[in-house]
C-alpha cells in the first residue's frame, strides 16, 4: 500500500517542527544573549505552530491532490511575506527585533523551499 500524499508532507513538517522545537529548547537553555534568546524564543513559537498544523494535516482525511497543490502554493506565498516581516525585523536596531527577524526569516525561507518543493511533486 502507497504512502499517501498529505500524511508524508505532515510528517516531515512534524520531524522539522520537532528539530526546530530541540534546538530551541537548548539554545535557551545555552544563551542569555539579547539576540540569541528571543531567536531560539520564536524557532520555538514556529516549532509549535508548525507542529499543531502538522499534526492536524497527519490526523486529518487525505486531501484531495488538487487541493492540496493549491494549499501550498497559498502558504508558499503566505512564506514569502513571512521572510519579508522577518527582514523588517531583522533591519530594526534592537537585538530583541534581530533576533525575532532571523528567527522568522529562517522559518520562512525553509517552508517557501518546503511548500513549493511539495506543490511541484503532487
Amino acid at each position: 500500500m502507497s504512502e499517501l500524499v498529505g500524511e508524508r508532507i505532515a510528517q516531515q513538517l512534524l520531524l522539522w517542527a520537532l528539530v526546530c522545537l530541540a534546538g530551541a529548547l537548548f539554545g535557551l537553555w545555552r544563551t542569555q544573549h539579547a539576540f540569541w534568546r528571543p531567536f531560539w524564543f520564536m524557532t520555538g513559537v514556529w516549532a509549535l505552530v508548525n507542529a499543531a498544523i502538522a499534526y492536524g494535516g497527519w490526523l486529518g482525511a487525505e486531501p484531495d491532490p488538487a487541493s492540496l497543490r493549491q494549499f501550498l502554493w497559498i502558504n508558499a506565498g503566505l512564506d514569502a511575506l513571512y521572510v519579508a516581516v522577518g527582514l523588517a525585523l531583522w533591519l530594526r536596531p534592537k537585538p530583541l527585533q534581530k533576533g525575532f527577524g532571523l528567527a522568522i526569516i529562517v522559518q520562512g525561507w525553509f517552508l517557501l523551499g518546503f511548500d513549493v518543493l511539495h506543490a511541484l511533486q503532487i
